[in-house]
């Protein structure tokens, strides 16, 4: 699906590239949230479920350490075309800045009987997975899955090409202008193909220097709603009460709990 996204981008088609990426969205996404034994984070946690918030995170605590890092600067195809070390340093930290200004929102398409999202991101079951209903996909990207990292020098030349005739012309913007943004923005929607049982989905947000853990975050500003709770399998009597109090408290009725089917690999609730 996302190959017709980005030969769209290539025909310089902007609009109908982003038309088409929001039309591939899911209508229902999960977010799998852990509980523990430290009443304060779980505090946190329920506060923000309980208020239609959702917590954005700076890329550093996500456990992938080649986040937003997909791309990477060919420094010797730039020593070649005669750049020097200083100018590629340069680069280097202008295409960070570009990307690492972001806190981000991780969704899965998984679905609730994915057994390793369970033991990845609920603390091995504890905690609890959250039904969002999506009301705006507009800012939500599917993740591109890739056997290989992607030395980019071309792209980076072209496009300090295209933004310099864009300020000479002293224009606000322009296809070319535009399609190179695009692809820079989405290093930040790439992972390696190790990832892909994930079906990850993803929201960026941009960052708040004053709270550098992340930040809570509207629901309604991204696109999403409440639909359902669903209680993890080894979920806690006393977290199981609070969830349920919650879900009714925001008109999603009883939450549903997980238990091992009898015949299958498999949750149901």
């Amino acid at each position: 699906m996302l190959k017709e996204y980005f030969t769209l981008l290539e025909q310089r088609e902007i609009n109908i590239a982003e038309e088409y990426r929001k039309s591939i969205i899911p209508k229902t996404l999960y977010k799998y949230i852990p509980l523990g034994k430290n009443e304060e984070s779980n505090k946190k946690r329920f506060h923000s479920l309980m208020n239609n918030k959702a917590w954005v995170t700076p890329i550093e605590y996500f456990n992938d350490p080649y986040e937003f890092s997909c791309m990477y600067i060919d420094r010797e195809r730039l020593l070649e075309a005669g750049y020097s070390n200083t100018d590629i340093d340069c680069f280097n930290r202008l295409f960070s800045s570009l990307i690492n200004r972001w806190d981000v929102l991780a969704l899965s398409y998984a679905g609730v009987n994915c057994l390793p999202m369970w033991a990845y991101y609920t603390n091995n079951y504890q905690g609890f997975c959250v039904e969002y209903e999506v009301k705006n996909p507009s800012a939500i990207f599917p993740i591109s899955y890739e056997p290989n990292r992607v030395p980019v020098a071309r792209l980076i030349l072209e496009s300090l090409r295209t933004f310099k005739d864009m300020f000479d012309k002293h224009e606000k913007t322009s296809p070319d202008a535009e399609f190179y943004a695009s692809i820079i923005r989405y290093q930040m929607f790439m992972k390696h193909e190790s990832w892909k049982h994930e079906h990850e989905y993803r929201i960026i947000y941009p960052h708040n220097p004053k709270s550098e853990k992340g930040q809570n975050v509207e629901l309604a500003d991204l696109g999403l709603k409440t639909k359902r709770i669903i209680a993890g399998l080894y979920c806690s009597e006393i977290n199981k009460n609070e969830l349920t109090r919650i879900s009714n408290k925001l008109g999603c009725g009883e939450i549903y709990c997980c238990k091992l089917s009898k015949e299958q690999f498999t949750l149901f609730e």
